[in-house]
């Protein structure tokens, strides 16, 4: 069949339905899919402790999705606060074992604060200072240097990074050796069921 009779072919043989002005839509919003994610009560933001580090102790604060969560977690952003007057090196990990016992932060939120009651992530962000070691399996992704007094702000991944239940994203902090060193850092992800 050449072009002009597939063409004649499609037309003869589609029925064409008129609507109704009440049926056809008004208005068309097109949201980034963090926004989206904000409106279904499905992004969620928050942040460590202060997490110490250094006289050769690092430090680590991440995101964890637990084994039983049965959602999909899908980071949008990322910040690392540096309060001290020495530059930070950070590594990012993910789905590492990470050395010491991690610290659960009760400090997040839900995105939309519009829904009664808040809905809660099923992620848990957690820290640990002072620990010996370096992270464990997993995948070391980059590394990020962070100047002092500084915060490196990191957002609009989109959900690049799109970890199951069991696995994590954890920044990592470097000792900068005798000296000791303060830092935060915060997230912003949704959750979508498995």
């Amino acid at each position: 069949m050449n072009n002009r009779s597939m063409h004649d072919y499609e037309r003869q043989n589609m029925s064409f339905v008129s609507m109704d002005n009440e049926k056809q839509p008004h208005e068309v919003t097109i949201l980034p899919e963090n926004v989206y994610r904000s409106y279904l009560g499905e992004y969620f933001l928050g942040q460590t402790d202060i997490i110490s580090l250094g006289g050769e102790y690092n430090g680590w604060g991440g995101l964890v999705n637990p084994v039983d969560s049965k959602v999909n977690m899908y980071l949008n952003a990322y910040t690392i606060s540096n309060y001290s007057n020495e530059p930070l090196t950070a590594e990012a990990w993910l789905s590492s074992i990470l050395p010491g016992k991690g610290k659960t932060s009760p400090y997040f939120a839900a995105g939309n604060q519009a829904i009664t009651p808040p809905p809660m992530p099923k992620a848990k962000i957690k820290n640990a200072s002072f620990v010996s070691g370096k992270p464990r399996g997993g995948t070391h992704a980059f590394v990020r240097r962070v100047e002092p007094i500084v915060t490196l702000t990191k957002h609009d991944f989109q959900g690049m990074f799109i970890l199951p239940p069991g696995s994590s994203f954890s920044l990592f902090f470097l000792s900068q050796g005798n000296r000791q060193v303060y830092a935060k850092v915060a997230f912003g992800w949704w959750e979508e069921k498995v």
